[in-house]
């Protein structure tokens, strides 16, 4: 299906005539003792989440929301003026055979400037150029909230994040179309099974799809709203993972949860498995291209010590994977006998750091078992991250890479390690937690 593309500017501003109720949000500056809006968001369906009625006023900006009918704000469009709570506001002009951007957003979309829609939504970027970049004033104090800058004002008012990369200049106009025939509410990942959570106006006749690259499970949806779906994972959680809710060739909504389809998995997507459970789920597996065990950890010196970072090198250079210490090579759970488990926890993590270069996103944390004579037992798992940096090795001054086949670590060929090098591009933020989605 076609998930983004360009419409005449006057076909939008029909479409925005056509809504029953919209839910705007303004930022405007002063030039010649007339409001010049620099963003304008208008939200149509349902409220967005951090809206509500109010007037932040100072000496020079002023931001300002309203909840209007469609018929309104195609008149504003169309005039190029509005008037919101006796402030008189000017719209840059557009064109009526101009193009607008438009996109379809599942909900809860990453990299928004505007606030995160909790529904799926078509976004239309109207070609309404004012530069913010040309507010040159400093910290905003006056009737409303105190802010260092406007950029910072700017991010509060309208409910986003603000990174240190993010700009906020021209993006004066939005209108954000909510589609609430269906959503994924959240999906939650256990050791067994996925849970699908869904809602909306019109289910029935949908369907619900655990997809990857191999054909995965689907269950068609009835009129109950809201609904669950459970598909079971017998093999793990697939590479290349994403829940979709479709309505023949067209998604309504979708989540992606693991690499290549994403680095992070998107908002809603949670892990939701006990670390004993968690620890059954990887031990069963077998040693693999994403497992390895350790009866002990490796003493201080040993070459021992140098396999296992070369082992999380690896690991970082493909799909993450889990080191558990405590765990014989036929998949015994054993334990670490009598030794002080915090210590040997901060000892893993200090020999990691100094070897493994560059460093992943990694985590060391005991995990408490109970063995089948009912004695408990303790386990270290160290979990590394799939990195967004390769090729990753050991020792910096003369340096070994590594990739893993099967259970098997190897160092890799001078033609593998240039791959490595162009084989992701850099993450937004590699933040794991230690039980992450690779291990399932």
């Amino acid at each position: 299906m076609i998930e983004s593309g360009q419409l005449p500017a006057a076909d939008v501003i029909e479409l925005v005539e056509a809504q029953a109720t919209l839910w705007v949000r303004v930022a405007a500056v002063r030039r010649d003792d007339q409001w010049n809006a620099t963003h304008v968001e208008m939200t149509s369906g349902v409220v967005p989440e951090s809206w509500k009625q109010s007037r932040w006023r100072y000496d020079e900006v002023v931001f300002l929301s309203c909840q209007i009918s469609g018929i309104e704000g195609a008149a504003w469009l169309r005039s190029h003026e509005a008037e919101i709570d006796g402030v008189n506001v000017r719209l840059a002009e557009t064109l009526d055979d101009q193009l607008v951007q438009w996109e379809k957003l599942a909900s809860m979309p990453k990299n928004r400037l505007f606030a995160r829609a909790k529904w799926p939504s078509t976004i239309y970027d109207l070609p309404l150029r004012l530069s913010a970049s040309e507010t040159r004033f400093g910290s905003l104090i006056g009737g409303g909230p105190s802010f260092i800058s406007f950029r910072e004002a700017v991010a509060a008012y309208f409910g986003f994040d603000l990174g240190p990369s993010v700009s906020i200049d021209y993006k004066t106009f939005v209108f954000q179309q909510a589609d609430l025939r269906g959503r994924i509410a959240k999906v939650l990942i256990g050791s067994t099974d996925i849970e699908v959570h869904l809602e909306g106006d019109a289910l029935d006749g949908m369907t619900v799809e655990l997809a990857s690259m191999v054909p995965g499970p689907t269950t068609e949806l009835s009129h109950i709203s809201p609904q669950v779906v459970r598909f079971a994972l017998p093999h793990g959680l697939p590479t290349g993972a994403w829940v979709v809710l479709k309505k023949q060739s067209e998604w309504i909504d979708r989540k992606f949860i693991n690499y290549p389809n994403a680095l992070n998995a998107d908002p809603g997507v949670e892990v939701v498995v006990e670390p004993t459970t968690e620890l059954e789920a990887l031990v069963s597996g077998g040693e693999g291209p994403t497992v390895e065990f350790k009866s002990e950890v490796p003493a201080p010196g040993t070459k021992s010590r140098d396999k296992v970072c070369a082992t999380v090198a690896a690991f970082a250079n493909g799909d993450g994977g889990h080191i558990l210490f405590g765990v014989a090579d036929d998949g015994a759970i054993v334990g670490l006998g009598e030794v002080d488990t915090q210590k040997k926890c901060d000892e893993i993590s200090q020999f990691v750091s100094s070897t493994v270069t560059p460093l992943p996103h990694f985590g060391v944390e005991r995990v408490s078992y109970v063995s089948n004579d009912g004695n408990p037992i303790d386990i270290i798992v160290l979990a590394v991250d799939q990195g967004d940096r390769p090729a990753y090795g050991i020792h910096a001054a003369h340096p070994k890479y590594y990739v893993r086949r099967g259970a098997t670590t190897f160092e890799a060929s001078s033609d593998q390690v240039r791959a490595l090098a162009r084989s992701r591009p850099p993450a937004d933020q590699m933040s794991q937690a230690l039980y992450g989605l690779r291990g399932l």
